[in-house]
């Protein structure tokens, strides 16, 4: 039993017979230490939202953008289904591995897929594309293409809209996504980083005839008001996005250790907030899931069935991990 997003802890529950509040879940690469919610008060609940209440503001500074760049949504996956259908038909590269969810957009809107490997496959890919999705960085391969590559990519498709899905970028050293060409629209989640993905924020960065839409599609009111007072004091809160940053390095380098001891040196890459192991074998990976799951230990299937995706556990779900890992050898 497996989700093409992770999660779904009741469903696994159900499946395998353990009580959901027994499940080790490290499906989903999101962050396990969320952000501290304080209490939110009355008024938030019971006033619609209101768009001059700093959030573009604190958005624009955490993320190094004006804020008119800036385009609040109901979590990056809104504009992932809404953009597709914002374009005429037309020739779309979107990557081989990656978050299915870009290609079943772009399918159903009616755009012709062209899937591609990594980006310098794409730079040098034959014929005509005239728009692509990049991942930035992968998920789950985790690569992350330099932004000059990214440029070269932009300036190839002209016209053409360049869509960078950088939902898990908090955890890179220097993003520079402002770098991008202006044919670029990059999509931004709040739920990974800070642990917060029930919130269900995100924004979209750039300009043009399709952030207007957007930005129309999602008025009057499509960020609920408690999403936004949390999202702009979260956003404004450095000493913790400072100690968060720490905590993700730590554990990403404790897991790709953990992984590479117990699968044998197989390859094993990773992103910050996931660390993923790669099979030769078809059966592998499935066996090594349900293995786990078998254990109370949730994690994320491949598509194609040749890799095992692990999120970050928190440190009392360390040992845990450990050990469940330790039957597989």
């Amino acid at each position: 039993m497996t989700h093409p997003h992770g999660g779904q802890r009741r469903a696994a529950a159900a499946h395998y017979g353990i009580p959901e509040h027994e499940w080790l879940d490290v499906s989903t690469g999101i962050a396990p230490w969320p952000w501290p919610v304080p209490p939110i008060p009355d008024t938030v609940w019971t006033r619609l939202p209101e768009t001059d209440d700093g959030l573009l503001e604190a958005a624009a500074t955490y993320y190094g953008q004006s804020p008119d760049r800036l385009t609040a949504l109901p979590g990056s996956q809104f504009a992932i289904r809404e953009l597709p259908r914002l374009l005429a038909p037309a020739r779309v590269a979107v990557p081989g591995i990656g978050y299915t969810e870009h290609a079943r957009a772009w399918s159903a809107a009616g755009h012709e897929l062209m899937f591609y490997d990594s980006i310098e496959a794409l730079i040098a890919a034959p014929g005509r594309i005239d728009h692509a999705v990049v991942i930035y960085p992968n998920n789950p391969t985790g690569e992350a293409a330099a932004l000059d590559r990214l440029a070269v990519v932009g300036e190839r498709l002209g016209a053409g809209r360049l869509i960078v899905d950088a939902a898990f970028a908090d955890c890179l050293s220097d993003p520079g996504i402002e770098a991008l060409p202006d044919n670029a629209i990059v999509l931004r989640s709040v739920g990974k980083f800070f642990g917060l993905a029930g919130i269900r924020l995100g924004f979209a960065i750039g300009v043009g005839p399709e952030i207007e839409s957007l930005r129309s599609a999602v008025a009057p009111w499509g960020v609920a008001h408690p999403a936004r007072w949390i999202g702009r004091r979260a956003l404004a809160d450095g000493e913790w996005q400072a100690g968060q940053q720490r905590r993700i390095r730590q554990a990403e380098t404790w897991l790709r250790a953990l992984l590479v001891d117990a699968f044998g040196g197989r390859p094993v890459t990773s992103a910050g907030l996931f660390a993923t192991v790669w099979f030769d074998a078809a059966h592998e990976a499935p066996d090594c899931h349900a293995a786990l799951a078998e254990q109370g230990v949730l994690t994320r299937l491949g598509d194609n069935k040749h890799w095992l995706r692990l999120g970050l556990p928190n440190e009392a779900g360390r040992d845990r991990l450990a050990a469940a890992l330790s039957t597989l050898r």
